[in-house]
């Protein structure tokens, strides 16, 4: 058999004659049916996909401005450090020895680590003094100071004398 392509109308008009309306309407029906729901199934897929994606994007956003307010905190909180041992005769090197998780509390720890330091001092000096040794004065070869006549006394000995 030869196939042929047929006109709308020719269609029709063939349907017409075998008595096929019914038939033909049953069957556009399910077609219809069945490519809707395909294509409704098909929305829903990609529409659940772009939520996901959208969603993970909206997470990773979130995630990188969480650690972007953790960073900023983190550097205002380390320059307030530095700030607050400068501002107490400290040097910035201690900041890795304050640990604070508040702007309030940096005043605190500075005080309390300057404290340990000048505890520290104090009990070296108090265990040199009690081994005896004395504390140094600075420097001892100002003038009137025994040193200074010592040195006058040896440059005598060694200069030429003059008559």
């Amino acid at each position: 058999m030869e196939k042929k392509e047929l006109t709308e109308e020719e269609f029709l008009a063939k349907i017409k004659e075998g008595n096929l309306s019914d038939n033909l309407a049953k069957y556009t029906a399910k077609i219809a049916d069945k490519r809707v729901t395909e294509g409704v199934k098909s929305y829903e897929a990609n529409r659940n996909k772009k939520d996901f994606s959208d969603k993970e994007r909206l997470e990773t956003v979130e995630t990188e401005l969480k650690n972007l307010k953790n960073t900023n905190l983190k550097t205002s909180l380390d320059n307030s450090i530095k700030d607050s041992l400068k501002e107490a005769g400290l040097s910035e090197g201690f900041s890795k020895y304050i640990k604070v998780d508040k702007e309030e509390d940096i005043e605190a720890a500075v005080k309390d680590l300057n404290d340990n330091i000048l505890g520290l001092k104090q009990k070296s000096i108090d265990e040199k003094l009690k081994e005896g040794e004395p504390p140094q004065k600075g420097d001892v070869t100002f003038a009137g100071s025994g040193m200074e006549t010592a040195v006058k006394e040896f440059a005598k000995k060694i200069s030429p004398k003059e008559e």
